[in-house]
């Protein structure tokens, strides 16, 4: 659902976001998973980096965050906007819909609060000695989560994998 204060994306708008932007992120996300880009330490691998950043984009745009006080996976449903346009597009403003927490097992929701909390920490802020999980295997395990997520909420939308 739009919020009133937000104008709509024009058709244009999201066919690009349907069939250019989403696609490259879900490109980037995949790229990190690949056996031999995964060294052994995750800080100095850019696919797996660039694919942590995409992922977590990927998880706001589907409606889901993580809550800091609880540790926990919860619903990202806020707009932001900036004189009626949307600084911050979600699933519902191409055609699709959010995520819900129920659809996800509950070790899948474990996996992707480790992964936002992860990515929030050692990609999207600098952090030192912050305790994230982010390891490969936390990555792993959020990918095929996460596009599972991308092709349910989004039904035009096919992995290219």
């Amino acid at each position: 659902m739009q919020p009133d204060n937000i104008a709509p994306l024009s058709e244009k708008d999201r066919i690009a976001m349907l069939n250019e932007h989403i696609p490259y992120r879900e490109s980037l996300l995949r790229d990190g998973v690949r056996p031999a880009w995964v060294p052994p330490c995750q800080h100095t691998n850019q696919a797996f980096e660039a694919g942590t950043v995409s992922g977590r984009i990927l998880l706001s745009f589907l409606g889901l965050e993580y809550d800091k006080k609880t540790g926990l996976l919860k619903k990202d449903r806020g707009h932001i906007a900036d004189k009626g346009i949307t600084d911050d597009v979600k699933a519902p403003d191409i055609g699709g819909r959010l995520a819900e927490l129920d659809e996800l097992l509950p070790e899948e929701t474990e996996t992707l609060a480790r992964f936002i909390h992860g990515a929030n920490k050692a990609c999207a802020h600098f952090t030192i000695n912050s305790g994230h999980a982010l390891t490969p295997d936390t990555y792993h395990r959020a990918v095929p989560i996460i596009c599972r997520l991308l092709e349910s909420c989004l039904p035009k939308f096919k992995s290219p994998v």
